[in-house]
């Protein structure tokens, strides 16, 4: 690594406080009320999961993102830093309110979010994420494609142009875009991005196309030094564009949970690719990742040390490779 850097990564995007209400059956709509399983409560948001995840495995770590001077943001800033987070350069304003929202959770395990619109993500902007704090990092990730208004588009094309100039690596990932505005939102971004990994479901939709070849091949397009689709229960597929490589997912039983597990992979992957582990290796770290979080409630707090990554993968005798560079 290199250590002449305060940090190896920032995490920029979306900060929530989460409410969980477990074993929800999907008829909850047509009744007037129903008996959850079980409460909880706890930080969320995919810069909170992903900055936490690649803490615990090891990496020194930043978080941009933009929530309310509140008791929420009072909560999520408290478990940022016991897992060791830099909180400096989150940006509070009492003009907003922290993103709340509440997650049911039906017996499958499958999360469906109930969101308030107008706090703080709405008003992150590429600005928030200074050059000053970009000089002290190796790397930046942004958690929250789509869902970040005054981001997407044109500004997160700008934020990555400045993340590149500044010697800095990249990656993206990607929430559902439910106004419609897909490539739009981050085809600026895509050309100063050194890794993407949608899910299966927005890769398809970029794409327009459900076949995983003409998918990668769509993407081929644009300068991405590595390329992914997570397939969920299937796994994950990954690709530099001159090899492919696939793997099934670690975790073989029904998650507990769901939230966040997409998160983790991210943050399993860059983190091992930070270290400086062959592209097989990173999704292996990032499945392992993936693994900790959906064997328990909440969307980061059972996430894994880089010690449980590695002891998972030597369980299921899956070695872990350095680049090799000619």
């Amino acid at each position: 690594m290199n250590d002449h850097k305060q940090f190896d990564v920032v995490c920029a995007g979306i900060a929530t406080w989460d409410t969980l209400f477990t074993g929800i059956d999907r008829d909850l709509m047509s009744i007037d009320g129903i008996l959850a399983k079980g409460y909880y409560a706890s930080s969320g948001g995919d810069a909170v999961n992903a900055a936490v995840s690649m803490s615990r495995l090891g990496m020194r770590t930043a978080i941009c993102a933009s929530m309310g001077k509140d008791s929420a943001a009072e909560m999520v800033i408290n478990e940022l830093k016991q897992a060791g987070v830099d909180c400096s350069y989150l940006h509070q304003s009492a003009e907003v309110h922290t993103a709340s929202p509440a997650i049911l959770v039906d017996p499958e395990g499958e999360r469906h979010i109930i969101r308030v619109p107008d706090n703080g993500n709405h008003f992150f902007t590429q600005e928030m994420v200074s050059d000053e704090l970009l000089t002290k990092a190796r790397h930046l990730h942004l958690a929250s494609a789509n869902v970040l208004k005054r981001l997407d588009g044109e500004p997160l094309g700008i934020l990555f142009v400045r993340a590149h100039k500044l010697g800095l690596t990249t990656s993206m990932d990607a929430s559902y875009d439910r106004d419609g505005k897909w490539m739009k939102n981050i085809e600026g971004a895509l050309q100063n991005c050194d890794i993407f990994i949608p899910s299966k479901q927005e890769a398809s939709v970029y794409a327009n196309s459900e076949d995983l070849t003409k998918i990668c091949t769509f993407f081929s397009q644009f300068p991405l030094k590595i390329f992914g689709i997570k397939l969920g229960k299937k796994g994950v597929l990954v690709t530099n564009f001159k090899q492919t490589w696939t793997m099934d997912t670690l975790y073989k039983k029904q998650p507990v949970d769901t939230t966040g597990a997409g998160d983790a992979f991210l943050a399993g992957f860059v983190s091992a690719w930070l270290k400086g582990y062959d592209i097989p290796s990173c999704a292996a770290v990032g499945s392992a990742q993936s693994y900790s979080v959906l064997d328990g409630i909440g969307a980061n707090v059972t996430a894994g040390t880089w010690h449980d990554a590695i002891r998972l993968l030597n369980e299921n005798h899956i070695p872990l490779m350095k680049e090799v560079h000619s």
